[in-house]
């Protein structure tokens, strides 16, 4: 092969690498759960959720009078569609999810903050 073939061979390869590589986001929410269904259940029901990949809990302290956890928890997804921004995503898919209390049960979505990109 001369020069031009290798670099052509070599930029369609890096093209088709892109193509395969997932848009991956984070966000930060701040949920009140029940203490009924706990925060590893929740979360549980959360990592179910199309696109999310991780769910981990940042902080969780209990409300002894209200009987219910205050959790920061880190979402991370990828949008599953490329049209789909992660803004998009949180708005139409993950936070509607959280709200629904027959996916995610005894859930309160308190705060939530601006989607990230991390890779």
């Amino acid at each position: 092969m001369n020069l031009i073939d290798n670099t052509i061979e070599e930029s369609l390869l890096a093209l088709k690498e892109e193509k395969y590589k997932l848009r991956m986001y984070q966000v930060e929410l701040t949920l009140q759960i029940s203490s009924d269904y706990g925060v590893e259940e929740t979360l549980q029901d959360i990592r179910s959720l199309p696109g999310v990949t991780v769910v981990t809990a940042l902080d969780s302290a209990y409300r002894q009078a209200s009987r219910n956890y205050t959790s920061l928890v880190r979402v991370k997804f990828h949008p599953q569609l490329d049209s789909m921004s992660a803004q998009k995503y949180l708005t139409d898919i993950l936070l509607p999810s959280i709200k629904n209390d027959s996916i995610i049960p005894g859930t309160t979505l308190l705060r939530d903050r601006k989607p990230e990109k991390i890779q």
